[in-house]
């Protein structure tokens, strides 16, 4: 029943990149999406930013699935270090997401936000 606990945010960051996959919003907004601020540069910005965030989330929640799993059954006699070295693993990879996400708009899109 650990593997719940430590699935858990792994689970919601993966149901959040399907969501920005299928769903993705179509104008900028600051309720929902992949919200930075280069980002809200424009709308071209914007929809490749959440397109491709979706992608790198789904991406780093199937990675912090299996880095769950693992650290689970190593870890399995002490649920409360296998939770915390769960969500710290899962936060690192969401951030690393996050950075590779920004890094493509970067190569994608100049300082103003128009397409190289």
């Amino acid at each position: 029943m650990e593997i719940l606990g430590s699935l858990g945010l792994s689970v919601v960051f993966l149901i959040l990149g399907v969501i920005l996959k299928l769903w993705p919003p179509k104008e900028i907004t600051s309720f929902y999406g992949y919200r930075t601020p280069f980002s809200k540069k424009n709308n071209d910005v914007w929809k490749e930013a959440n397109t491709y965030g979706g992608t790198m989330m789904i991406l780093g929640a199937v990675i912090a699935i299996i880095f769950s799993i693992i650290i689970t059954s190593l870890y399995g006699n002490d649920p409360g270090r296998s939770n915390i070295i769960c969500v710290m693993g899962s936060l690192i990879i969401v951030l690393i997401s996050i950075f590779y996400t920004e890094v493509h708009l970067r190569k994608v899109f100049d300082k103003d936000g128009k397409r190289k």
